[in-house]
């Protein structure tokens, strides 16, 4: 029997949370053999016991029985809903690190939280706690940016030929259906910069040197079909330009359900200064984000 898989899905019971909640249930069941543990974080300050009050204290407690109560009673409706086992848990601290600890020592397979939220009695967990799970994280994080739940229907998976892409693709296969529609997208990309250069080419020399950039790709694209090493069967998509326009602009017309894309080992300065195509991906997306982690 394949090794038992945990969905690790968080919760701030927030109503936007409960399409996470939702879609962490239903993918436990796509793959079977797994269980879903539906996490809430209550943010503890440091030194908060120390300085509180009896009154405080007790009302803290008091917070979290209450959190404990709605948890159990949603994994109880997932539970049935689903058919699958639903473990609530309730911990305090600092949610970014109590989420990581969880996935470490559960070696979780895939770890859901919703783009959108407000903590319960006003403890976030989105906001910034995405980019903070993202980075060093242990295994794929879904970003749920749909309220509709359906099945993912047709996902586009961007690819740079490199390990990281070999295994964004394989990372997130358990969790695309069988009949969903996968397209593997290679941007060639390209900067502001280069505007005034081709504007001084020649037309037929700059189409003839873009359908040989094209065919590299394609190439390459079936050469990483090959090391899959899937029955699933993939279309080809082969694209010249700014790579995080040219992802959104695909995905919003043409009605992509979940997009994947692979986290590169990165200095996280870089990021911030220049920006990536998943930070793009996560605040502008019209669907859910998958964000693989390297090998």
């Amino acid at each position: 029997m394949p090794e038992k898989r945990y969905i690790l899905t968080a919760t701030d019971m927030s109503a936007w949370a409960k399409h996470a909640e939702n879609k962490g249930a239903a993918l436990t069941k796509l793959v079977g053999n797994a269980e879903m543990l539906l996490v809430n974080v209550q943010e503890q300050v440091e030194g908060l016991f120390m300085m509180a009050s009896a009154d405080e204290f007790l009302a803290q407690q008091s917070y979290r029985r209450e959190a404990e109560k709605i948890l159990q009673e949603t994994a109880s409706r997932l539970s049935e809903k689903e058919g699958i086992t639903v473990t609530p848990i309730v911990c305090t601290g600092s949610v970014s690190e109590e989420i990581k600890a969880l996935v470490k020592e559960k070696n979780a397979s895939l770890l859901v939280i919703g783009a959108h939220g407000q903590g319960y009695h006003f403890m976030p967990i989105i906001g910034n706690i995405p980019a903070k799970l993202i980075q060093g994280g242990q295994c794929p994080t879904l970003i749920i940016r749909q309220e509709e739940m359906r099945p993912y229907k047709k996902v586009l998976i961007p690819v740079d030929f490199s390990e990281v892409s070999l295994n964004q693709v394989k990372q997130s296969l358990p969790f695309i259906p069988e009949d969903a529609e996968i397209i593997l997208m290679s941007v060639c990309g390209s900067s502001g910069s280069d505007s005034k250069f081709y504007a001084s080419v020649k037309p037929e020399i700059l189409e003839e040197y873009r359908n040989k950039v094209k065919g590299e790709a394609n190439k390459k694209i079936n050469a990483l079909i090959q090391r899959i090493d899937s029955q699933r069967k993939f279309q080809t998509h082969v694209a010249l330009g700014i790579p995080h326009k040219l992802i959104l602009d695909y995905v919003k017309n043409n009605g992509i359900d979940l997009l994947v894309l692979g986290k590169h080992p990165r200095i996280r300065l870089e990021d911030y200064l220049v920006g990536s195509t998943v930070h793009y991906a996560i605040n502008s997306a019209e669907c859910d984000v998958m964000i693989t982690t390297p090998a």
